[in-house]
């Protein structure tokens, strides 16, 4: 039986058996081959075309005794309906500003005609963090200054990029290169669009420092009082989309930069530690990044970096 079926291209599967168990016999093999030889009588001339060599409208999905009965002139293809166009009447036209079609027409050549884009996700518990916030966050306010997460996020990113040298960097047709200085874009949203206004010297920035800094650049760019210089040259890029409910996103990378952080919206989760059931504050952040400069070890490690900082934050 098995041996007819090769011979056949036979599947017993789909043959009926009429043996003990239902097990097909070399009866039910003859008999499945001759109902089969049956509808080859009616087949078409030699010289007819092959179903696939002239596949007409549709003939993909069709049986393939519907495509050598019905000659592929004679199914004319269906009539193209035009798509009705929207009338104006029932929307509006809005125009563009600079600054939207400069954001357009960068986020296009960055994402689609220059940087392969990759994102690794990691979550992250700040419970140090907000515990340091809560304890410093007076005495920061006495000097005239806003204790926000962003800082902490600034702070981490700095001790990352100096982990993972290929993140601050950028793709050139000569070569990958390395900037020795750490200058962090930390974007702002406005009714307008965003602005992405450059804390430069990061590096050299203790978190007092990098407070003052992350708080003046934001209160400059709402008042419309960035300088052309305030939003170039940055080296790396730091978006706080949680501070809209996203938990998060993969931002396009700001070029000709390598790498851009996402952070997520911070939220109370269920964690199992030491065994033990427990409620922390946690995020998603994540980094997206350009797999021409950085591989995802790469980009892991810095990630790694940037978790193990906050997770441990101290004074």
């Amino acid at each position: 039986v098995a041996r007819m079926a090769a011979e056949h291209s036979i599947d017993l599967a789909q043959i009926p058996g009429s043996g003990r168990g239902r097990r097909v016999t070399k009866k039910d093999v003859e008999a499945y081959l001759d109902s089969r030889a049956a509808p080859s009588q009616a087949a078409p001339a030699a010289d007819a075309p092959a179903p696939w060599e002239t596949p007409g409208s549709g003939d993909l999905f069709k049986p393939t005794d519907e495509l050598v009965s019905a000659p592929p002139a004679a199914r004319p293809a269906p009539p193209v309906e035009a798509t009705p166009k929207v009338s104006d009447a029932e929307g509006e036209l809005v125009g563009l500003s600079l600054m939207r079609k400069g954001i357009a027409e960068h986020m296009v050549m960055s994402k689609l005609h220059t940087a392969p884009h990759v994102t690794t996700v990691f979550e992250i518990d700040l419970s140090a963090v907000l515990a340091h916030q809560a304890a410093h966050k007076d005495a920061y306010e006495r000097q005239g200054v806003k204790l926000t997460l962003t800082p902490y996020f600034v702070a981490a990113t700095v001790a990352a990029l100096q982990a993972t040298p290929y993140v601050n960097a950028e793709w050139r047709d000569e070569g990958i290169f390395l900037h020795h200085r750490i200058h962090i874009g930390i974007a702002v949203a406005l009714d307008e669009g965003l602005l992405v206004p450059v804390l430069r010297d990061a590096q050299d920035l203790n978190l007092m420092g990098i407070t003052r800094g992350v708080n003046d650049l934001a209160a400059r760019a709402r008042s419309k009082k960035l300088s052309a210089d305030d939003t170039h040259g940055g080296t790396f890029t730091i978006s706080n989309h949680g501070v809209s409910g996203s938990l998060f996103a993969t931002p396009i990378i700001n070029q000709p930069q390598t790498g851009i952080l996402g952070v997520g919206m911070l939220e109370q989760r269920v964690k199992v530690i030491d065994g033990m059931i427990a409620i922390r504050p946690c995020v998603y952040a994540s980094l997206t990044f350009d797999h021409r400069v950085a591989d995802g070890a790469t980009g892991d490690r810095f990630m790694q970096t940037l978790k193990q900082t906050l997770e441990t934050w101290q004074d």
